[in-house]
């Protein structure tokens, strides 16, 4: 009932290798029950043990031959043509890249994001919109010309959101 030799393929279906029986046989095992009597009570275990063992001849112990093939996890089975390096490669490459992507445009937005104080420029925005509601068109694009004079030249944008 026992086979000594398996093949474990990737898909986890185990099969024994027939070809490798000896005169198409299985081995042959022994199964006994043993029970201990102690005072925490009666435990039972089962003590398997392989009749005819071609290697190691100890009492009881089961010998047994698994051929697995070497193969890498399917989730992976687009690098594995490529090897260490391939795998290491890609793996550098993709964190590399989400490191890039992370900081990218960091230095634009820093200068609009970080600036200590900008109740004068929303000073501005306000009165753009105050003039555009009472019609005032000219200096409403007076006002609008300055604050897209701001935010072109960071120098001026420094002096203005600076503390008092």
């Amino acid at each position: 009932v026992y086979p000594y030799y398996i093949k474990a393929p990737s898909d986890s279906l185990a099969k024994p290798i027939k070809q490798l029986l000896t005169d198409c046989r299985w081995e042959n095992i022994t199964v006994s029950l043993v029970k201990n009597v102690s005072d925490e009570g009666v435990r039972e275990w089962w003590v398997l043990n392989q009749l005819g063992k071609r290697y190691k001849k100890s009492e009881e112990s089961l010998e047994l031959f698994i051929f697995s093939d070497k193969v890498s996890p399917p989730s992976l089975g687009f690098l594995a043509g490529y090897g260490i390096m391939g795998l290491y490669a890609s793996v550098v490459l993709v964190i590399g890249k989400f490191v890039r992507e992370f900081f990218s445009g960091i230095s634009h937005s820093i200068m609009f994001e970080e600036l200590p104080n900008v109740d004068r420029i929303l000073k501005l925005c306000t009165d753009i919109f105050l003039v555009r509601e009472t019609g005032e068109l000219e200096l409403e694009e007076d006002l609008y010309a300055k604050l897209i004079f701001l935010y072109r030249s960071p120098e001026t944008m420094i002096k203005w959101t600076r503390e008092k």
